[in-house]
Order: C-alpha cells, then structure tokens, then sequence
C-alpha cells in the first residue's frame, strides 16, 4: 500500500510542479478498483490527480461508493504538494442542488506512510481507528451528506508530515473539498461543513477562523471540533523538561511533535535537542504509526532533552500552531469527552470560554465520563442538533454555561 502511494506522488508531484500545464489526464490503480482517468488542472490547488473506486467497508452501510483520490495542495509555505485521501458518495443520486459535503480531519496516526488513513486495511496499523471513524461517517451519509477525508500533508505522499502544523492542516482540508467538486462536478452543493477529531479537531477549528475567506466561492456553514488538540500547544515542552520521565503515552505522543515541528521548520534541528535516550524512540516514529508504537514501547526514556538545549524556537514554533489562535467565522459545535485522558477536557473548556468571549457562535456538548474516542462515537448526536440549528429547525443557546460535570 505505501508503495501504491508513493508511485502515485512521484508522478503527482511532477504533475503538480508544472505550474504553467495546460488540462491533461492522469490515470492511477488503486486497490480493489480498475482505473479511472480523470481530466485535472494541475496549476490549481485542489486539482484532483487521480481517482480510483475501492471497496466500500461493510461499516459505511450508507456508502454507494469510496474512491482512493489524489489531489494537489499547499504545504506549510504555500508550496505545491500532492495530498492523498478519500471520498465516500452516498446510495443513489445527487439531489438538486447536489449532496451537501462532509470535509473529514482524522486524528493522530502517526508520521510514517503507512499511518495516512486512505490506506487502511484490516489488520492493518490504524484499522481499529479506522473503524470507528467509518461509524461516525456512515451517519453523515444517511443524512444525505458526501464526504471528503485528507490524508494530510505527507501522509503517504512524498515529504514529511508537519503535525499539528495549523495551515498546512487548513490547506490540505480546504483543498479536498475542491477535489471532491472536481470528481463528479456538478453532483455536490456548495455547502459544506469541516469535522474532525483529535488532531482533526485542531484542524477543523482552523477550518472555522480562515476556511471561508480561503475558500471563497464555497460556503462553509459550521465546524465540528470532536476533543480538539493542540489548547497551549507549547506547554508540553515545559512540562517535559521539569517532568523528564513522563508517562510512556505522553513520551510517544513527544517524537511524532518533534518530528512534525521539524518537518515544518527544518531550522529547529530537533535532532539537537533530545538526549541520546530519545534518540530511538524518534527514529521509531519515523517508521511506525501510534498503534505499533503503544504495543512496542513500555517505558518512557530516562531523559528527552539534552541538559543544554535550547527549546525557545522550539516553544515559539509550537505556540504558533496552538488553539487561542484560532477565532471562527462560522458557528462551532465543540464535542468533549468529560474523562478524556489524551486531550485535557479543562483546555477544550477555556478555548470555548475565550471564543464566547469574543463573541462568536459555539456550543458545547460535553459527553459525560466519556473518553477520547467515546466523543468520537457519540458524536451523532452533537451533530444531529448542530445540523438542526443550522438548517432552522431547532434553537440552540450559544455559548450556554458549561456544567462542572455532565453531559449526555
């Protein structure tokens, strides 16, 4: 599979590089599909590279079709990239006006190619993440909804990924959506809206502050952000260093950041900052995705950071990407679960309190003693009332008093 994808980039990124092309074809296989050419303008982003029908999983009972796409994008600095990800269809045809879309952030996975969720096969390293994501979907598609999933920036595509970094997550996302126009044009309304979970739900909160002006002739109606990372991102560097042998799940959360910040910012030389102890654990992460790395690794490395290293341009990076930053334009609907032991539910709390402070719209479902996937599975139901606010149908209080303790 991480083959498939990266003969599909190679001959993508060329594609994509050619500023000044003209409209061509590009054929590409995928698994479990024949070919299917698809005419691209590779100068703009979201030009969609290739499009291959693959096997519906028997969880997207509401899926007429999946197809494997590739589409270009813009990295970190606005460069030309080539994102990979997938599209679901509902049964039956589009309706006037066409299926409204679902733009799908996933959450953390890894950095290595075989951790880009497209690629997901059963037994395969993000194939239990995989099928709760699929549950989550299959009610957007009963609801007659379309949807779109990046891959992110380097997620079985050529180059690094730069996890968590806020605009390349806004590009790759933002462009999937005009992908998934280019694919069937015609059938898919300009609505949309942006979920994500995890790290998705960073993205999908920076979706919300620049999604619309970035995006301009779509019109993005509302955001979902299922237990958004990334609330005082740089923290954990502080924490790290006066906590030097953290618990082993903060420690291998630790190398996927580093490397994505370096990704990003190569001039942050990460390499130099952590002790020779880490060392393994970072080079694990290059070639594992979250999962083989939980069964792999039992103890915390005795010391993440040199003595002597300087983690200010580090700490700067990170505090860039982190979630006071980001200020939506579109309504928000923020799903938490009240026992989430991944992502702190008391930073999820203060980013709602201080965007109602500013006065945008967003509500609060906070999923009672509920874990980091259980807001994940839960997640209908938020949705459910978020989709009746914003079609009319029901009054929703913006910005209502968060309970101590609750929820559904």
């Amino acid at each position: 599979m991480m083959s498939m994808y990266r003969r599909w980039g190679t001959t993508a990124l060329v594609v994509a590089t050619m500023v000044a092309t003209p409209l061509l074809a590009y054929a590409a296989t995928g698994y479990g599909g024949r070919s299917e050419e698809v005419k691209v303008s590779a100068p703009s982003p979201g030009a969609l590279l290739s499009a291959s029908p693959t096997a519906v999983s028997p969880l997207l009972a509401h899926a007429g079709k999946r197809y494997l796409i590739t589409y270009r994008s813009r990295g970190v600095q606005g460069e030309p990239i080539v994102v990979s990800g997938y599209a679901l269809l509902p049964k039956g045809q589009p309706p006037k006006g066409g299926w409204p879309v679902l733009a799908w952030a996933h959450g953390t996975t890894g950095i290595a190619d075989p951790c880009a969720p497209s690629a997901d096969f059963p037994g395969g390293p993000v194939h239990g993440y995989q099928e709760l994501i699929d549950k989550a979907l299959d009610w957007w598609l009963a609801q007659g909804y379309a949807v779109v999933a990046t891959d992110y920036q380097g997620l079985g595509t050529p180059g690094g990924h730069p996890y968590m970094n806020a605009v390349s997550q806004l590009h790759t996302v933002d462009d999937s959506v005009r992908a998934l126009h280019r694919l069937r044009p015609g059938a898919f309304s300009p609505d949309w809206l942006v979920m994500g979970h995890s790290q998705g739900g960073a993205a999908a909160l920076e979706v919300a502050a620049h999604g619309q002006a970035d995006v301009p002739n779509l019109k993005l109606r509302g955001a979902i952000a299922i237990a958004p990372g990334g609330y005082h991102y740089s923290a954990i560097v502080p924490y790290l260093r006066a906590n030097p042998h953290p618990p082993v799940g903060v420690a291998l959360f630790f190398p996927i950041l580093l490397e994505g910040a370096q990704t990003a910012d190569p001039s942050l030389h990460v390499d130099d900052l952590v002790s020779p102890d880490m060392q393994p654990l970072m080079a694990l992460a290059r070639s594992r995705c979250l999962s083989e790395m939980r069964e792999e690794v039992h103890e915390a490395p005795a010391r993440l950071f040199k003595p002597d290293a300087d983690l200010k341009p580090l700490v700067s990076y990170l505090d860039r990407q982190a979630l006071e930053h980001m200020s939506p334009t579109v309504p928000v609907m923020v799903i938490q679960g009240e026992a989430d032991q991944l992502v702190d539910p008391r930073g999820t709390k203060a980013w709602y309190q201080q965007t109602c402070k500013a006065g945008k719209t967003v509500f609060f479902d906070a999923v009672a003693h509920g874990s980091h996937r259980d807001a994940l599975n839960q997640s209908p139901q938020g949705a459910k009332n978020f989709l009746a606010y914003l079609n009319g149908q029901k009054s929703m209080q913006s910005c209502a008093a968060l309970a101590p303790a609750g929820g559904h």
